[in-house]
């Protein structure tokens, strides 16, 4: 697929991906109801989505220089997930998500504070937006637990912060990289960190014990790994960072879906508004043109 010219179809790609990443909870929970441990979890998910690569291993060799920051940046990013999940462990699913869906106003401030980007306000009002969103949809649910410990709050924190900066290591830095090298080098990343994490901190990478298991770790790593990455990657440079985050919410809106189908959670009046203010969000993004690049 030829990567997209114009900020919409760029966008479009991202939203596709998010929807992708949406569905990762789903699989996650099939993996742990069958007794598969997160960092074994994430191990075989970057292992098998580095194996879905194989076949683009030469342009890896062959661009050296891109292949590694595209490397270092999955092992940097993919690394604070995990935090990601030791939150998960101690907080609500509700206030880790929320904390989660920060990284849009992340994304906007580091490119005005450290790349010298304009602040647009069609930009910094979606990203507003997309936090007012994740409030109205997840709360009070997740803001009902009594002596939140602020360590666990402050783990969950690091995902959103890195994903801002990835988000805009993938829309600047790894523009003009070809889409194998640069998904080839994140997974590559995301596997070494894992495997690292795996070996220190539980002594080990624990295999899945059933079919359904197998399953969801195949699932997870084609679906909201390699399908995912490699829509945000393939749209990210045409969107921008900041439209691309804007964008990616839409990974919000696809998680309640799979709540409401799946284990079947109640939408209520709070979760459709919150949908909305994201799909305007995401209009005002692209009706932002090019002016915050």
């Amino acid at each position: 697929m030829p990567p997209p010219r114009s900020p919409l179809a760029g966008m479009a790609l991202v939203a596709f991906g998010a929807v992708g990443f949406g569905l990762m909870p789903l699989f996650a929970r099939i993996a742990y109801a069958e007794g598969l441990p997160p960092l074994s979890l994430l191990t075989w998910r970057f292992g098998i989505a580095t194996l879905c690569l194989l076949p683009f291993a030469g342009r890896m060799i062959a661009a050296k220089r891109d292949a590694l920051v595209a490397t270092l940046a999955g092992a940097g990013y993919m690394g604070t997930m995990f935090f990601y999940f030791l939150a998960l462990q101690q907080l609500s699913v509700a206030l880790t998500v929320l904390i989660l869906f920060t990284y849009p106003l992340f994304t906007i401030l580091l490119g005005w504070l450290a790349f010298g980007e304009r602040l647009t306000w069609p930009n910094a009002v979606a990203a507003l937006l997309v936090l007012a969103a994740a409030m109205l949809i997840l709360s009070p649910a997740g803001f009902g637990n009594d002596g939140l410990p602020l360590i666990a709050i402050g783990m969950a924190f690091i995902p959103p912060l890195a994903y801002a900066v990835f988000m805009h290591v993938a829309a600047k830095r790894l523009s003009a990289v070809t889409i194998p090298v640069r998904l080839g080098g994140v997974f590559l990343g995301g596997l070494i960190a894992m495997l690292l994490l795996g070996l220190l901190m539980d002594g080990g990478i624990t295999n899945p014990a059933s079919i359904a298991g197998w399953g969801a770790v195949l699932a997870l790593a084609i679906v909201s790994t390699v399908g995912a990455l490699g829509l945000l990657l393939l749209g990210a440079p045409a969107a921008g960072a900041e439209r691309t985050a804007i964008a990616g919410a839409s990974e919000l809106v696809t998680a309640l879906a799979v709540g409401a189908i799946a284990f079947g959670e109640s939408l209520d009046l709070r979760m459709i508004g919150g949908t909305i203010l994201i799909f305007v969000a995401i209009l005002l993004a692209a009706r932002s043109g090019g002016d915050s690049r």
